[in-house]
């Protein structure tokens, strides 16, 4: 690219050196998501006659708000399907061992959770299951781990650590040379787990990163999507390992839903929170109680673990919520037990008691380790004194 012809910088240097730069024929943007930013804004006003062409494979703001008044037409590239399908981006296995309570998770003004909430929400973490569970589903391969503060990173960064697994914490105010020094031992495979807060989303490139674990709970999609594909850079032969101890891919954002990295995806240009606009999730998903694997569909058969799932009579009677008990016993000529439909019909993450887990149990023909293992996952076994 010749370099007399082209000028290539942060958006902020740009917007505090207008008056010196030459006047572009044409405004390219990456990751222009942020577009809607007052300082992206301040460089598009004050080119107003200059046409724009804009990249991001998340084109949605947390807000809500639309890009029709940055851009006039999307043009959609490959879904992520095809690019796993093509091999642009790496396979993966997805798993779910949610440790903390996403109740006491709440919102702020901006939208996203609250520091303080994830504080409250991860209370009963207890650092060496997340450790656990590496080792369980990914131990070997080199992994980034996402925190929502310093000192649970830095914890946790402790915990693999003493157990003889090499990682390293980093965030925003850590010194650029000891950032850099960070940065270089996991390129070079020294660190094993590189442990950070909201540092390593866009644009990082390590192509044998092959795990991620998520431990930030977010009401962004753009920041789910970002974070939990950061592991899928393509490689030949590579399968990325995802464990979400938060459960994130059961959260949706204005009918928007996180889901999985390959879920089909209906983005616009316009506001998702326009009138009457529907953006429904039309497709389930099912985590294995054997394995933990979260998969598309209503699989009977997992495809991790070859565990036998209990996906019901018929898939669009288990994913319609709108499916009362009766139309269920009038279409299959059955009696059901109400406690039984009601627990059947509950995901084991929306337990809020032992007494749900157990019901969920008896209705699904879970064996009885699963209540305990889910029991131990939450920090209730206190409270049931083990029962």
């Amino acid at each position: 690219m010749d370099e007399d012809l082209t000028t290539i910088m942060t958006v902020g240097k740009i917007a505090n050196r207008l008056d010196s730069l030459p006047k572009p024929d044409l405004i390219i943007t990456d990751e222009t998501h942020h577009s809607l930013a007052k300082t992206y804004r301040k460089v598009y006003d004050y080119y107003p006659d200059v046409p724009r062409l804009g990249f991001t494979a998340t084109p949605w703001r947390m807000s809500g708000q639309g890009f029709t008044d940055i851009y006039d037409e999307m043009v959609e590239g490959p879904t992520v399907k095809w690019l796993i399908d093509n091999q642009f981006l790496a396979p993966y296995e997805y798993y779910s061992v949610n440790l903390i309570d996403n109740s006491k998770l709440k919102r702020s003004s901006t939208g996203d959770f609250t520091n303080n909430s994830m504080d409250n929400a991860m209370s009963r973490v207890i650092y060496g299951d997340v450790v656990k569970t590496y080792q369980e589903k990914a131990n070997g391969r080199k992994a980034i781990l996402y925190a929502h503060r310093i000192g649970y990173s830095q914890s946790i960064a402790q915990e693999f650590n003493d157990n003889g697994i090499v990682a390293r914490h980093c965030d925003a105010t850590t010194p650029a040379s000891e950032r850099k020094e960070i940065m270089d031992g996991f390129k070079n495979g020294d660190i094993q787990v590189l442990c950070n807060v909201d540092l390593i989303s866009e644009g990082f490139n390590v192509p044998d990163c092959s795990c991620v674990i998520m431990m930030r709970p977010t009401k962004s999609l753009v920041l789910d999507v970002q974070q939990s594909m950061r592991s899928m850079r393509y490689q030949p032969n590579k399968t990325a390992i995802i464990i979400d101890h938060v459960g994130n891919y059961m959260e949706t954002a204005d009918d928007v839903p996180f889901g999985l990295p390959d879920m089909p995806r209906n983005w616009s240009l316009d506001s998702w929170k326009k009138p009457g606009k529907k953006n429904k999730n039309e497709v389930s998903v099912t985590t294995c109680p054997n394995c933990f694997a979260v998969v598309l569909g209503n699989p009977r058969i997992c495809p991790v673990c070859g565990e036998e799932l209990e996906t019901g009579h018929g898939d669009d009677l288990e994913n319609d919520k709108s499916a009362s008990i009766e139309r269920i016993t009038a279409e299959f000529h059955i009696t059901v037990d109400h406690d039984i439909a009601k627990y059947g019909r509950m995901n084991p993450q929306q337990a809020k008691s032992y007494e749900d887990l157990k019901g969920i149990q008896k209705a699904r023909g879970y064996k009885p380790g699963w209540v305990y293992f889910q029991a131990k996952q939450r920090g209730w076994l206190k409270q049931t004194g083990g029962k």
